[in-house]
């Protein structure tokens, strides 16, 4: 797990705590904990096996210690899940909304039994939350524009949420061992889009593993994953499901032959698709989710990899973050593709205080 997955189990404990009425110090231990880190450079899994250097860190000490081990060793945390029990998961949403804190989700809870976004917008469009104390008429109307603002982005997730369930059903499949060779995110995850509708991993079976049966045991392992909600289909080459908090994943296995292909159709977008199939056409091709192929006799041209079907296009190569279908390909035709900034061309000033002012 990295320390931004770890992060979120402590901070949603936190929040868990406080709507639960738990003591200020108690919940604030893991809010400071998921701050320190969300920061740290050290990763946590690695620190987590030398207890002494970990509770060198400011605010861990041999409890919290334990918390870590337990978290990194199950990929959850048991107080959280005990909580989640009490609570539904959908009363984290209610923090989403500008106005709604900790106290007045547990106040709406304890009162309304109000759990979701939707519990929530009907009691304030009643007119219930004016004459309570704490609310009024100015926050009511404030909590229903902050509902507006969250429907307007439910269905989608933020990268960073969708970046950690990636890695953590990645950890997951991975433990199937030899059966898989390798599992590699796409769609809009993979083209850096802030917000993430659904969740697209491409699985390269392993050597040797290709068989029916061994696909349909990789499913059966696939769909063991601890925080699947709901199956929704599981097919010859397909698994779909939805996580506890909405988010739709679809996995597809694959053989190695025609991950190119795949890894292009399946990372999009669907404009930018639908201009290379334009372009393939042209040319006396035909571009699918399998293969570059001829038209005439539907002969692989190019599949095992995406550089090799761009340069069978006559394009270069072209990042997927540019893959928005704005200009991209005929910048690659004419080779002048811009270039991205990569974490190597950051640079900054380090400013530091001391005791003596603020520091």
């Amino acid at each position: 797990m990295d320390n931004k997955q770890i992060a979120r189990i402590l901070r949603e404990t936190a929040q868990l705590l406080e709507i639960d009425g738990a003591i200020i110090g108690r919940y604030r231990s893991y809010e400071k904990a998921a701050e320190l880190i969300d920061g740290l450079p050290e990763s946590i899994e690695q620190l987590v096996t030398e207890p002494e250097k970990l509770e060198e860190l400011p605010g861990i000490g041999e409890r919290m210690v334990e918390h870590l081990q337990e978290i990194v060793k199950t990929g959850d945390y048991a107080l959280r899940k005990k909580l989640l029990k009490k609570y539904p998961a959908t009363i984290l949403d209610l923090l989403q909304l500008q106005s709604l804190g900790p106290k007045k989700v547990a106040f709406l809870w304890s009162n309304f039994k109000a759990g979701t976004v939707g519990d929530v917008e009907k009691i304030a469009k009643e007119g219930k939350l004016r004459d309570l104390p704490g609310f009024g008429e100015k926050s009511e109307q404030n909590i229903l524009k902050a509902i507006e603002v969250f429907k307007k982005s439910s269905g989608r997730f933020h990268i960073d949420k969708a970046e950690a369930a990636a890695a953590e059903i990645i950890a997951h499949i991975k433990k199937a061992g030899k059966a898989v060779e390798d599992v590699t995110p796409a769609g809009s995850l993979r083209r850096g889009k802030e917000t993430v509708g659904d969740l697209d991993l491409l699985l390269t079976l392993g050597a040797g593993h290709t068989s029916q049966k061994q696909v349909d045991a990789l499913a059966k392992h696939i769909l063991e994953f601890p925080g699947i909600d709901q199956t929704l289909a599981h097919g010859e080459n397909k698994v779909s499901f939805t996580l506890q908090n909405g988010l739709q994943v679809d996995v597809r296995l694959l053989e190695k032959e025609s991950f190119g292909a795949a890894l292009l159709y399946f990372t999009g977008s669907k404009e930018h698709n639908v201009s290379l199939r334009g372009r393939a056409n042209d040319m006396g091709l035909t571009l699918n989710e399998y293969a570059l192929a001829t038209l005439k006799g539907e002969k692989p041209v190019a599949r095992r990899t995406e550089g090799e079907i761009y340069l069978k296009l006559k394009l270069d190569y072209i990042p997927p973050e540019l893959r928005e279908n704005t200009g991209e390909i005929a910048a690659a035709e004419a080779h002048k593709l811009p270039h991205l900034i990569e974490l190597k061309d950051m640079k900054g000033d380090l400013q530091m205080h001391t005791t003596s002012s603020d520091g």
